[in-house]
């Protein structure tokens, strides 16, 4: 049975008979029935003798050459596109419709003219489906209308009911029966349907290079073209998509809207299921399913009712349950409430403590606000007198200053009128001696106007007589001058002095007032410094007149001396109160060591007794998770599913170690490592024989690439083999068959020999292995690196996951294991033993806690009132201190306030003194000028004397006093002009009695006209007219001035006053006058302020003693500046009286307003004690403040409320539901427990009540489980033959989910230079340990539902329909709608790529047609990986039609990238299109235009145009003269 040859042996070790060589590769990858996805594209297609649209149209003989490419084929609008399409559609899915307008029975309607149809597709096979050297394939299908058309047809002739067969014809090459030339027709002759039937049938027998198949059944037909990769899952959705014309978007929206339709209608129903059928062979499993489920239905109906049974009881526990938790609610309740009702007792006697207390202190903050409202008042009170007083003193001062104004303004007035005469008689003084002066020059003008017109000429004798009466006259006056300038020197000089004097004195009098000012100031900014000092102090201690102090010095010694008593009390009782709080505290400590010792006894006794009340509960749980009926059970199943969780973890393990060998091997270059059966024949050879020998995959890596596949394509099955050295020495070895190769067969190759000869093994030998490019790829043996490292990490994830489960299970182990514990048998007992000590402890250890809390409280309270003592008594002496300082400061005020009224008074007196200085300097100053006035105008007057004697008088006074009285005019000249006169006759001068005035006026007129300088006579007349208007206005200006005449005649020496002194006086008048103003002005506002003063003074006193008694004013006997201070820190003195009763008065009202508050609340908390007769002798004072104490009040009635109302509440619950167990298990049919439950269950009063009554129903649920128990028993075998059905339906979910999780893989496309997983399927799927239970219950509703329908067909068509596939399988997802599908979503930038959820993977209408062509894509290919066994990843041909696609996206570059896709996916693209752009034209390899031309009275569809970029590989065949129609061109 061996054959040697020089290179090789083959042999089967370990076997003694082979038919076939089989090499096993213990890798991952099988490479037996190895298989790879295919799919064979379209060469040609050709469709004969069809006619259509009322037979106006046809296609006779009609073909299209693809070639396997890309294909575009243009044709308009009804010339026959869907026609075609539902023509090639046949060949994959038979007698189907294009859509509902357009089934092939249409075809056949009447006036169609259609006899028998054909329709052909040649498709060009891939390699891996090429046997025996059949390259090609035909299919094709004929029909015609069917011999029972009448019946069949519709009742309108639109359609008629059709025969069809289908047929497969394989050959190698073209020839006489390819898709061309099978003779379908002969010129105008077409062959029959059962003619081309009888043909096809002997073709395979006349034919032998031909292989034929015909097919009358379509399932058949189908199975078999599925074998070659045409799926019908794969075409129908190529038929859905080519329903409407060209939108795969449109299709994947209507028919596939969501994500769970996706998965339901198109993986599940129209894949997946698909698969399961044609891999099967096995048609209508969900019939055999729904018949078997009928069959089994009375059992589980049966089952059913005992599971009802025993769901009752679980009922009937469950209700019962629900009562005891009632129970045990009422239990809480009935604890809560005693709690409740021992805290209303502490906060009553508590709240009976503090409401005294709150009422003493209430009553002192009363006193606190009375007292400050008394201190406000009479502070206040004091304030308003001191007001008053010090208006009195301003109310005097306005008088006094009054007075004195007036005093000053009466002499100011005299003066101004003394003044004012002065000033009058000194004008009219001046303007008299004017007026004397006018006269004279009057008289003297009219005396020369009279002697001028007279023509006396001058009178020397009258003249000498005037002259020598003038000089008499001038002596005299010359004497009387001179008498008076001395006279008046003398008052000139004695004025200077004065004035002098009085100047000194002012000057003097400055300095010193200078100098009391700065005294002044300086008494007065150090008054000023006191007072600041004593108003900072007095407001300290509220001391409104600084007089008092003395008084509450006195009042405050006394009060200290009381608290200083009262400080001593309180210590002695606060020591007394800490000794006997240490003694309790001990006492406490040893009580509550004690108490914590008895919790934790406690602690564990109940939660012993609690956990052994719940573990009925827990374990039911556990039970049903672990599908346990019996409770002894549950051990062992627990135990079981640990036992197979690791055994889970081990295989995991091992497998994880297996791929990490395998990586090993990959790492370094191998694609696997040796055998088991190559690993013992290598062994052998080197411990046998001692040559080197290696495993053939190891001796391969070792080579180059080249030589790698020159190798391989000899030996294939070299990397499966051993290469050894010294072949001919192992080759003579007949112990090699002993090898233990486990029925593995080994090949031993010669090292030597390998690169030139090749095994050749017995030609009935089968080699089945890779291909040797899987050899040299390093793609793959990267792939499949990246491969192992996922499942590795995969593996790694699944025994996290299962050592979760397994701490789970173990964890349910420890405590069901827990519940053998004796120790929680007598847990109950225990506890309530510790129950009773631990009250009993704890009411001791209370009674404790509240004697501290009481004395320390009072020790608190004690030290707080020890505390605010003191800080009175030290705020006592920090006020004493203040008013001692007062005092002080006080009596240096008074010196500096004497100090200042002193240089005030000196002030005011220097003012005065200054002022009568000032008077009398100006009187004197003006004697002075008035003297130098005289002085000057006596010597003015001597002057003009003197001047006028010589000028004018001297010439004719005669020396001997004679006069010469008859002379002639000539003489009388002579002597006038002092000419002595021979013989004159002389005689005694007569004294005249004539004024001074007269004589110097005649005397001038004379002297005028003696002169003769006279001037003329019209010019002295206007003169004397101007001198006498002057002298009137003079007389009027002095009588205007009230100066009477006679007064200034009658004075005998007048003296003119300047100018200067008359401007001084009027300046001195002005001021004067000014004073006067002023003081009127100030006297007028000092009565004013004085009469506004007296009327507030009045009303102020009215306004007192209204608000506080007649006897309310009293004036202060202090001083103005005393009550200016005190009122001026009063107001501040008495905001704060004010803000000190405002913060009294607000903390009275506060705690008199909570006080009210917590009397309600305490009134409430007696009245709930004294209506519901609570205990309060046990109750104890809570430490606790007030604001504390109030949230207690307010939570304990709350709780106390709410507490009656739940335990209430709770009693009602009971008592309803106790009504409600018993109507519900009456209902249930089980009366007796229900009359148990109205009897037995009595409404618990108190807690030990319900503690008794719980006992009861837990006896009651012990009872309902033995009956439980007695029915499992029973339905053993009824629950194998349900649970071995719903196995079966588990596994047809399983094996669902097996193919959908198949996706993500399969859907691979290779995208630019890609390859990218395009979708992303997450299904949420129900835990495993639930899934065995949900089936159940899906199962029983079904059964369920199918007895609702009477008719047996109908029963088994919703049984049928509910164990789809799809249906089933949503059992197993948690929900269908949240299942996640995502496409994969390419950008021209290659970041921006992403993921999209289904629904969202819509853009512009172009853009989301290349995301459902890819999708498309990843679809075949999902479905092509769904048929097929090879290895992941390899390219396959996809052919795929889609009708006019450009409608929506006509832009090339929407389109470019669809293009490249389809090309790097070897996908077949074949168009049927109108209108298409060169840009997307361009893109098609093939190219057709087809047009229709007249054909007889047919439209008959031709070829009018075709390009190609493709050559043709063959020549076809042509057996007969054969041509196409065609136009003809002109």
């Amino acid at each position: 049975m061996a054959s040697r040859t020089k290179n090789a042996t083959i042999r089967p070790i370990g076997s003694r008979r082979y038919v076939r060589i089989i090499l096993k590769n213990t890798g991952d990858v099988c490479i037996s029935c190895l298989e790879v996805k295919r799919m064979p594209c379209i060469n040609r297609i050709r469709v004969n003798n069809v006619k259509y649209n009322f037979g106006t149209q046809q296609y006779d003989d009609f073909s299209m050459r693809m070639y396997g490419k890309n294909t575009l084929y243009d044709l308009a609008n009804g010339g026959g596109k869907s026609v075609l399409m539902l023509l090639l559609l046949q060949n994959l899915i038979p007698n189907c419709t294009l859509d509902d307008k357009q089934p092939i029975e249409k075809l056949f309607r009447n006036g169609g003219g259609n006899t028998t149809i054909h329709s052909l597709i040649e498709w060009k096979l891939d390699d891996a489906d090429i046997k025996d050297g059949y390259r090609y394939m035909t299919t094709g299908f004929c029909a015609r209308k069917a011999k029972e058309s009448d019946e069949g047809a519709s009742q309108d002739g639109q359609t008629a009911a059709i025969e069809y067969f289908n047929y497969c014809i394989f050959y190698r090459d073209y020839n006489k029966n390819d898709i061309i030339n099978l003779p379908l027709s002969n010129g105008n002759e077409r062959i029959t349907y059962s003619g081309l039937k009888s043909y096809i049938k002997e073709l395979g027998h006349k034919d032998m290079s031909l292989e034929v198949r015909l097919f009358e059944r379509k399932g058949e037909y189908q199975r078999f073209i599925s074998e070659y990769g045409l799926h019908e899952s794969h075409w129908e959705i190529i038929r859905g998509i080519n329903k409407t014309e060209g939108h795969v978007r449109t299709y994947f929206e209507t028919n596939y809207k969501t994500t769970r339709k996706v998965v339901e209608d198109l993986l599940i129903e129209e894949i997946i299921e698909k698969a399961f059928l044609t891999r099967t062979g096995r048609d209508g499993d969900e019939s055999t399913m729904a018949e078997t489920l009928l069959d089994i239905k009375d059992k589980l109906n049966v089952l059913a009712q005992k599971k009802r049974d025993i769901a009752n009881f679980d009922h009937q526990i469950e209700l019962i349950n629900v009562l005891q938790a009632k129970v045990n609610s009422c239990i809480n309740q009935y604890e809560a409430h005693e709690d409740i009702t021992r805290q209303l007792a502490d906060i009553y006697v508590t709240g009976k403590e503090l409401t005294s207390r709150e009422n003493e202190h209430l009553e002192e903050l009363l006193v606190a606000k009375q007292t400050a409202f008394e201190q406000k008042e009479s502070q206040k009170k004091r304030l308003e007198n001191l007001k008053i007083t010090r208006d009195g003193f301003r109310l005097q001062e306005l008088r006094d200053k009054s007075e004195q104004l007036n005093a000053n303004l009466a002499e100011n007035e005299r003066q101004v009128s003394a003044l004012k005469q002065d000033m009058n008689m000194k004008e009219s003084i001046n303007d008299y001696l004017g007026y004397l002066e006018d006269r004279k020059q009057l008289s003297e003008n009219q005396k020369i106007i009279d002697h001028i017109l007279q023509n006396t000429g001058a009178d020397r004798e009258k003249m000498t007589a005037y002259a020598y009466n003038r000089k008499l006259r001038d002596d005299a006056r010359l004497k009387e001058l001179l008498l008076a300038k001395e006279e008046v020197e003398q008052s000139h000089e004695y004025a200077v002095k004065e004035a002098d004097y009085c100047m000194k004195c002012i000057k003097e009098g400055e300095i010193e007032l200078a100098v009391s000012g700065d005294n002044r100031k300086a008494a007065s900014d150090k008054l000023q410094s006191l007072n600041n000092k004593i108003s900072e102090l007095t407001s300290q201690v509220a001391l409104l007149v600084v007089s008092d102090a003395a008084n509450v010095i006195e009042a405050s010694e006394e009060k200290a001396a009381e608290f200083e008593a009262s400080l001593q009390a309180l210590a002695e009782s606060i020591r007394e109160d800490q000794e006997q709080v240490f003694e309790d505290r001990y006492r406490l400590s040893l009580a509550e060591n004690s108490l914590e010792t008895l919790e934790k006894e406690y602690e564990t006794s109940h939660l012993d007794a609690e956990e052994y009340r719940q573990a009925a509960k827990k374990l039911e749980s556990i039970m049903a998770v672990y599908s346990v009926e019996k409770a002894e059970e549950i051990i062992d199943a627990i135990n079981a599913r640990i036992t197979g969780t690791l055994t889970e973890t081990i295989t995991r393990k091992q497998e994880i170690d297996r791929l990490l060998e395998r990586r090993k091997y990959l790492e370094s270059g191998r694609l696997f490592g040796p055998s088991a059966g190559a690993s013992a024949v290598i062994d052998y050879i080197v411990t046998r024989h001692g040559h080197m020998a290696m495993h053939g995959a190891d001796y391969l890596a070792a080579l180059k690439s080249e030589q790698r596949s020159e190798i391989l394509k000899k030996n294939r099955a070299l990397p499966y083999g051993v290469v050894v050295k010294n072949f001919a020495d192992i080759a003579e070895d007949i112990n090699l068959d002993s090898i233990q190769t486990d029925n593995e067969m080994v090949l031993i190759y010669d090292m030597d020999d390998l690169s030139e000869k090749a095994v050749t093994l017995n030609e009935n030998a089968v080699m089945v292995c890779r291909k040797g490019e899987y050899f040299t790829d390093d793609e793959i043996l990267k792939s499949l690196k990246e491969e192992l490292t996922i499942q590795i990490r995969g593996l790694e994830d699944e025994i996290s996951l299962i050592d979760e489960k397994l701490a789970t299970y173990r964890e349910d182990l420890a405590f069901v294991s827990h519940l053998a514990d004796e120790r929680h048998l007598d847990a109950a007992d225990i506890e309530r033993k510790l129950n009773q000590d631990l009250l009993n402890k704890k009411d001791e250890v209370r009674e404790l806690q509240d004697r501290i809390t009481e004395r320390t409280s009072r020790i608190t309270q004690q030290k707080e009132d020890e505390a605010s003592v003191k800080e009175k008594l030290h705020e006592l002496e920090e006020d004493k201190s203040i008013l001692l300082r007062i005092k002080e400061l006080s009596d240096l005020a008074v010196e500096e306030e004497s100090r200042y009224t002193e240089n005030v008074q000196k002030e005011q007196r220097i003012t005065g003194q200054i002022e009568e200085l000032k008077r009398d300097a100006v009187r004197w100053n003006t004697t002075v000028s008035e003297t130098e006035a005289r002085m000057l105008a006596i010597a003015n007057s001597i002057q003009d004397i003197q001047d006028k004697w010589q000028n004018y008088f001297k010439p004719y006074y005669p020396e001997d006093g004679k006069v010469d009285v008859s002379l002639d005019p000539k003489q009388k000249i002579q002597v006038a002009l002092g000419q002595e006169t021979e013989d004159v006759s002389r005689r005694d001068i007569e004294i005249l009695t004539i004024s001074d005035e007269v004589l110097e006026t005649e005397f001038m007129a004379m002297y005028a006209v003696a002169n003769k300088n006279a001037p003329d006579v019209e010019d002295k007349k206007k003169l004397v007219q101007a001198l006498s208007q002057s002298m009137d206005r003079i007389l009027h200006m002095i009588e205007k001035r009230g100066v009477k005449l006679s007064d200034l005649e009658a004075q005998t020496q007048l003296f003119a006053t300047s100018e200067q002194q008359l401007q001084a006086l009027s300046d001195e008048l002005m001021r004067l006058e000014l004073v006067s103003a002023s003081m009127a002005e100030e006297l007028k506002n000092v009565s004013k302020a004085s009469g506004r003063l007296e009327g507030n003074i009045e009303y102020a006193v009215a306004s007192l003693k209204k608000t506080y008694g007649e006897d309310a004013y009293a004036e202060e006997q202090i001083s103005l500046s005393e009550a200016e201070q005190a009122i001026a820190q009063g107001d501040q003195i008495l905001a704060e009286l004010e803000q000190s009763y405002k913060k009294t008065a607000e903390e009275y009202e506060t705690c008199n307003k909570e006080q009210g508050y917590m009397i309600e609340l305490y009134k409430d908390v007696k009245r709930i004690v004294d209506t519901n007769d609570i205990n309060v002798e046990n109750g104890k004072l809570l430490e606790a403040g007030k604001e504390e104490l109030r949230q207690a009040f307010e939570t304990s009635l709350l709780r106390y409320d709410r507490s009656r109302k739940n335990l209430e509440k709770t009693r009602n619950e009971l008592m309803r539901f106790k009504g409600q167990t018993a109507e519900a298990l009456s209902e249930m049919g089980v009366f007796e427990m229900a009359e148990t439950i109205r009897r037995d269950v009595i409404i618990p009063e108190n807690y030990y009540d319900a503690k008794a009554l719980l006992e009861s129903l837990l006896q009651i649920i012990f009872y309902i489980d033995l009956e439980k128990e007695r029915v499992e028993k029973g339905i053993e075998d009824m629950v194998a033959i349900k649970e071995n059905f719903c196995s079966q339906c588990l596994q047809r979910c399983m094996d669902v989910k097996t193919e959908l999780e198949k996706l993500p893989k399969l859907s691979k496309i290779t995208v630019g230079e890609e390859v990218i997983r395009m979708v992303d399927l997450t299904i949420p799927y129900v835990k495993e340990e639930f899934l065995a239970q949900r089936m159940s219950d899906y199962i029983d509703d079904i059964v369920k539902g199918a007895d609702a329908y009477e008719d047996e067909r109908k029963r088994v068509r919703y049984i049928r329909d509910c164990l789809a596939l799809k249906r089933l399988f949503g059992v197993m997802v948690t929900d269908m709608n949240a299942i996640k599908l995502k496409l994969y979503k390419r950008e021209r930038i290659k970041e921006q790529s992403r993921y999209l959820r289904y629904e969202e993977a819509v853009g512009s209408t172009g853009q989301s047609q290349g995301i459902y062509i890819q999708f498309l894509v990843a679809i075949i290919n999902y479905i092509a990986g769904m048929y097929s066994y090879g290895a992941e990843g390899e390219i396959s041909t996809k052919t795929i039609f889609i009708d006019n696609p450009f409608g929506a996206a006509k832009d090339v570059y929407i389109w470019e990238p669809i293009f490249a896709m389809l090309a790097a996916n070897h996908v077949q693209l074949i168009v049927p299109a109108r209108g298409a752009t060169p840009a997307i034209t361009g893109k098609f390899d093939v190219n057709y235009v087809l047009g229709q031309q007249m054909v007889g009275n047919r439209q008959q569809t031709v070829v009018v145009d075709y390009t190609s970029k493709t050559s043709q590989e063959e020549l076809e065949y042509q057996d007969i003269t054969y041509q196409q129609a065609t136009f003809d061109f002109i």
